[in-house]
């Protein structure tokens, strides 16, 4: 930790403990206790189960049950891959045995493509018999695993009836589950919706990724009573009807002007609701329960607006009362700390403790005939990965959300993300050679050995890929220039980051003009999500780059490269109406043949249109086509406000309109999928048929068109951000409600009722953490669709990509939060 930092975060926590209190803007009593004994987040932030899905799971009543195996013998298991099972009488939860399946940490090749060192996999043989009465497996697991800090075993159910599980993207049937080291764990899956009519496999698999410092040589699960089971109350896990007797609400709760809302089905209510103080229990706020037909179905909804008393919450409808939530002005400030834990967790070539040593600092580049180690920023994802640009947008994010704490005099909180941003500046600096050149990506999801040269770190997947992309050199270099202009305490970095942001333009410009759009197709391979951009979005980035460096310098030249990049982008833009009942208009099209219509899946930078513009009009208030500026801006929001009466009751920003030729523009089709390359027309057609035809061509999705790679939390949260920042210049509430209800469904307000961040609000389920670890403040890449529908689908089966915690979202939550 820079010196300076330390010293002002102890002098402001010193100060607030003797006068007004630690951390005023804190809500959550408990967390302001675990932000202390963890020194302000330099330790990981203890785990709370007692909100989590699945302690909620457990209490559900069992109506029938049947032992599928009680481990007594293993007649029926077969084993594959490396290490093996055996019969156990250490302990047993059925009877005298268990069994118990090992593997080594480590091994000396790699079986498979460049994902681990392979699998110890025991396989049950079903015998293709129905499960279709029973709706949840339940289990009981002990590992003991020296040394380990993440402990994980996966669960894979296989079916060969009418639909086959795993399907051909390999979406269902994979269920990662998180467990705690030394102890018998009781695990479930529901599976009230998994393909279940001919099961032919179960099986438990453990995955070998290396050693970390503290393992030893060996993994070791014990599993007994595997049992299936008919619960009451399965949950609903596809479409947009709550299940019975729910009331669907942000968990966190609601800011003191939010537009307050949820969503309630409860069976035999009076017609009204009640919000109940959770300290007095004094009925606080009163109202009647409204129904509506919308798009999406008939539902009954609450509105609380009105009430505006900072306290605790709950809401009782009839019989049923919610978890208790919070009022209170900075109600983002809790999630942001939870977040912030999660980005540090993520640490990479840092010694974060009670989760690994310093890692991966085998890792390398060669570089003009030299070898150059790298590790640091933030591992991307629960898989190990670094993607550079990656690390330098939650640096802006981490940077932004420290400018607000700051507005709002939350010094601890301030001082940590400052400090925490300069973790991942100095990851891009040491990424730059100076000459437009960057280590910019490299994969993995092993614990490498720290040799370098040797297997784990000498593949194609793990190399990293160095090069000299205008695209990346115009991000950096906006990134650096605000950077610049944010942190405080340290002249020389502030110098230094000016230059940089400086030279690294030049890079970008001297190329760019040199390659124009076809920079980003240059390069080949990498495993970085760069190259899915648009040129209409390319374009944009571009400007924000140059008003950001025209802020920091004054230098006229940026202010020119601004106005001159955003023409393109402006061009992209629909103006004219389409031919639908709303005359819909305002979304941004890939390029100027105007064939493909910007789109994210995964990834997402939907938020820079808006940045660039907004970035203009405030730079450039007397420019000669500020006019122009601000009307796209406000075309932009009224296409916002236009998609939102696709989805209600619910807040969710719809992921855009479609034109049902898209896939015929194959280049542009393909870069916006990942993993995806060919062959996609006949499902791209059923997706759009199960969205909303808005005219002869065009289709409205509420998820995107997506195949292998799924999750929208990034998506939408990025959308929220752009609608945040139309809001602000426009000075439109109802943008304003549009941006914060992303948040209120990311956690809890959807129709699950669960909160995506683990540990933030209530009914948290796991996350697909593999090496990290379970972790608070961990958010995954997002809901996602069922098949080729577009109704939202959230199976408790745990795995990626949806399910897995990523670094993408964790930086729009906090850029998103900031505009609160």
């Amino acid at each position: 930790m820079p010196s300076i930092i330390m010293k002002k975060l102890f002098a402001s926590v010193l100060l607030l403990i003797g006068t007004a209190g630690l951390l005023p803007a804190q809500i959550d009593e408990k967390l302001k206790e675990d932000i202390r004994n963890t020194g302000y987040v330099h330790s990981p932030l203890p785990l709370d189960y007692s909100k989590s899905f699945e302690l909620f799971g457990l209490t559900k009543k069992v109506l029938a049950s049947a032992m599928l195996c009680d481990m007594e013998d293993l007649n029926k298991w077969s084993h594959t891959g490396i290490g093996g099972m055996s019969l156990t009488t250490d302990r047993s939860k059925s009877g005298t045995h268990s069994m118990r399946l090992v593997a080594p940490t480590t091994y000396p090749q790699f079986l498979g493509w460049g994902l681990g060192f392979g699998t110890s996999l025991a396989s049950y043989d079903v015998g293709g018999a129905n499960w279709e009465k029973y709706n949840r497996i339940h289990f009981y697991i002990y590992p003991n695993c020296e040394g380990a800090h993440s402990i994980y075993l996966n669960l894979y159910v296989e079916n060969d009836g009418k639909t086959k599980v795993p399907d051909k993207y390999g979406r269902e049937g994979y269920h990662e589950i998180n467990l705690i080291n030394g102890q018998w764990n009781e695990c479930f899956v529901e599976m009230s919706e998994l393909a279940r009519d001919k099961v032919t496999k179960l099986s438990f698999a453990i995955e070998v990724f290396g050693k970390e410092r503290t393992m030893g040589d060996s993994l070791k699960f014990d599993i007994d009573a595997v049992s299936l089971q008919t619960i009451e109350h399965p949950e609903v896990v596809s479409g947009w009807m709550p299940a019975e007797n729910r009331i669907i609400y942000s968990t966190t709760g609601y800011g003191v002007e939010s537009e307050k809302t949820a969503i309630v089905r409860v069976n035999n209510h009076t017609g009204k609701f009640q919000l109940v103080n959770s300290t007095t229990l004094a009925v606080a706020y009163e109202g009647n329960i409204s129904s509506k037909k919308t798009a999406i179905g008939t539902f009954e909804t609450i509105n609380f607006s009105d009430l505006k008393k900072e306290g605790q919450y709950f809401i009782r409808v009839g019989s049923v009362i919610s978890k208790p939530f919070y009022i209170n002005r900075n109600i983002w400030d809790n999630s942001a700390w939870r977040v912030l834990n999660f980005i540090f967790c993520e640490r990479c070539g840092y010694a974060v403790p009670g989760k690994h040593g310093v890692c991966h600092s085998d890792l390398h580049a060669i570089v003009d005939g030299k070898i150059f180690p790298f590790n640091g920023g933030w591992h991307d994802a629960a898989d190990m990965s670094q993607q550079v640009l990656q690390s330098g947008e939650i640096v802006y994010s981490l940077l932004e959300m420290a400018k607000r704490a700051k507005e709002k005099n939350n010094t601890p909180l301030f001082l940590r993300l400052q400090e925490e941003a300069e973790w991942g500046i100095d990851c891009i600096l040491k990424a730059r050679f100076g000459d437009g050149y960057r280590a910019q990506t490299w994969g993995t999801n092993l614990w490498t050995d720290g040799f370098i040269g040797t297997n784990d770190d000498s593949t194609q997947r793990r190399r990293i890929h160095v090069h000299n992309r205008a695209f990346e050199n115009f991000v950096f270099a906006g990134i650096e220039a605000y950077a610049s202009m944010m942190i405080e305490n340290d002249n020389m970095l502030k110098a230094h980051l000016r230059k940089v942001a400086m030279e690294d333009f030049a890079f970008a410009k001297k190329r760019f003009d040199s390659l124009q759009f076809n920079d980003l197709s240059s390069i080949g391979g990498g495993g970085d999500h760069a190259a899915m951009a648009s040129n209409s979005q390319y374009s944009a980035n571009i400007s924000f780059a140059a008003s950001l460096l025209y802020k920091l310098t004054g230098d006229k030249y940026y202010a020119n490269e601004a106005a001159k990049a955003i023409q393109y982008t402006l061009q992209c833009q629909r103006t004219e109406p389409l031919r639908d009942k709303n005359n819909t208009s305002g979304f941004f099209y890939r390029d100027l043949n105007k064939k493909s219509i910007v789109h994210y899946t995964h990834q997402s930078r939907d938020q820079v249109y808006m940045q660039a513009l907004t970035a203009l009009c405030e730079t450039q208030p007397g420019h000669a086509d500020y006019g122009k500026w601000s009307a796209a801006i406000k075309l932009y929001g009224e296409y916002l406000k236009n998609i939102m009466h696709y989805v209600e009751p619910y807040g969710l920003v719809p992921s855009g309109i479609y034109n049902i030729d898209e896939i015929k523009d194959s280049v542009n089709f393909y870069k916006v999928q990942v993993g995806i390359f060919s062959g996609a027309a006949n499902d791209y057609a059923a997706q759009l048929a199960n969205g909303t035809k808005l005219d002869d061509e065009h289709y409205l999705r509420i998820f995107p068109v997506w195949f292998s790679f799924r999750g929208n939390a990034a998506v939408q949260l990025s959308t929220g951000k752009a609608a945040a920042l139309c809001g602000k210049f426009l000075k439109d509430a109802t943008l304003l409600h549009i941006a914060e209800q992303q948040l209120f469904w990311i956690v809890g307000k959807n129709p699950f009722g669960q909160s995506l961040i683990w540990g933030e609000g209530s009914n948290y389920p796991q996350l697909y953490t593999a090496l990290p670890g379970e972790t608070v403040g961990g958010i995954p890449v997002g809901m996602q669709s069922r098949f080729n529908e577009d109704t939202p689908y959230w199976p408790q089966f745990n795995t990626a990509t949806y399910k897995e915690v990523w670094g993408a979202p964790a930086a729009r939550w906090l850029s998103l939060i900031a505009e609160f």
